[in-house]
């Protein structure tokens, strides 16, 4: 079966009273906040999950793994050099657009193998998370060195992945082999240089039980916080839909929940949403637009803007893609960043 990619176009990194935000070839340019503007979204704080079972359970922890290559005298070099570059790499894979947890979706999907490696030439790698792994779903130890992570993976109605941390000192170009990271499956196959992990994404179909996502963004920690976002996209018409999930720490691990509607408002294309706390504390609201794509079977497109505090205050600004899959069911993948001042 042709393989079908589609990396969203990249954001352009620029500078806010010093601080990270995206740049001018972002289609979202409105950097004021609308005092009245956040489509009924309320500073209040909710019940955990929005008092949704299903955005609940449907996020169970993530798995935190302790990788032995921590302590590798070749990790502990790179992460205490001063020009060392750090970058999170989320990837998901298997039945991405699946139901709610209460809905038996994907049960007629084949098990499909995703077991595979991640090789970093110029760099070292740590796992920092396992994203719903089932029994009989590991990474292989012990690891074959710092450079490399092995795993075993299947996948039938639902998904798996792993977050990685990437350790990279640059070096001027000799003509030798270039640094970057391969990931290997059987069906998903990728060579990214590190370069690019800055703020890449990408996302393959493969049928309709089968995608994968990958979201990687730079961590150093001289950089302002970033990390990433995941969850359900579900479309009620063609220019209407809601949408919920999870806030991903830029180690793995989901700090809230976030939930959120789009639409058509006075010929534009408007998106807004609210963040919580796991607890459900009010952490920020969200407001931006969205774009579909002429995507034959890429993502259906990406949606991207600011979020805010209990004053308004713009607090960073995130950028995703999505799909739309069975019955209006689907799947969204990103990255937020958090603007510092």
């Amino acid at each position: 079966m042709r393989l079908i990619h589609f990396l969203v176009v990249a954001l352009t990194v620029g500078v806010l009273a010093g601080c990270e935000m995206f740049g001018p070839d972002s289609s979202y340019t409105d950097q004021t906040p609308d005092l009245g503007e956040y489509g009924g979204y309320t500073l209040a704080n909710e019940a955990p999950g929005f008092g949704d079972p299903d955005l609940v359970s449907g996020y169970p922890d993530e798995q935190p793994f302790d990788d032995e290559m921590e302590d590798h005298p070749e990790v502990r070099n790179t992460t205490r050099h001063e020009r060392t570059k750090h970058y999170s790499l989320r990837i998901v894979w298997g039945n991405l657009g699946r139901r709610d947890s209460t809905v038996s979706a994907g049960e007629d999907c084949p098990v499909t193998d995703w077991s595979g490696s991640l090789v970093v030439d110029g760099g070292v790698v740590t796992v920092k998370q396992l994203i719903r792994f089932d029994p009989g779903d590991y990474v292989v130890r012990p690891r074959p060195g710092p450079q490399e992570v092995e795993w075993v993976s299947h996948t039938q109605p639902h998904l798996d992945g792993l977050v990685f941390h990437i350790r990279h000192i640059p070096r001027p170009a000799t003509g030798d082999t270039e640094a970057a990271v391969t990931i290997t499956t059987p069906l998903y196959t990728a060579r990214i240089p590190l370069e690019d992990l800055e703020d890449y994404r990408e996302f393959v179909i493969y049928d309709e039980c089968n995608r994968v996502s990958v979201v990687a963004t730079e961590t150093t920690p001289s950089r302002c916080p970033r990390g990433f976002l995941e969850g359900a996209w579900i479309a009620e018409t063609d220019t209407s839909g809601h949408f919920k999930g999870v806030w991903v720490g830029d180690r793995g691990g989901f700090t809230g929940h976030v939930r959120g509607k789009y639409t058509i408002r006075d010929g534009r294309r408007v998106l807004f949403g609210k963040l919580i706390s796991r607890s459900g504390r009010f952490e920020a609201l969200l407001k931006g637009t969205w774009t579909p794509l002429d995507a034959e079977r890429g993502p259906d497109g990406y949606f991207e803007g600011r979020w805010v505090n209990e004053d308004l205050d713009v607090k960073g600004f995130f950028r995703c893609h999505y799909c739309i899959c069975e019955d209006g069911h689907g799947f969204f993948h990103g990255r937020w960043l958090e603007t510092c001042r």
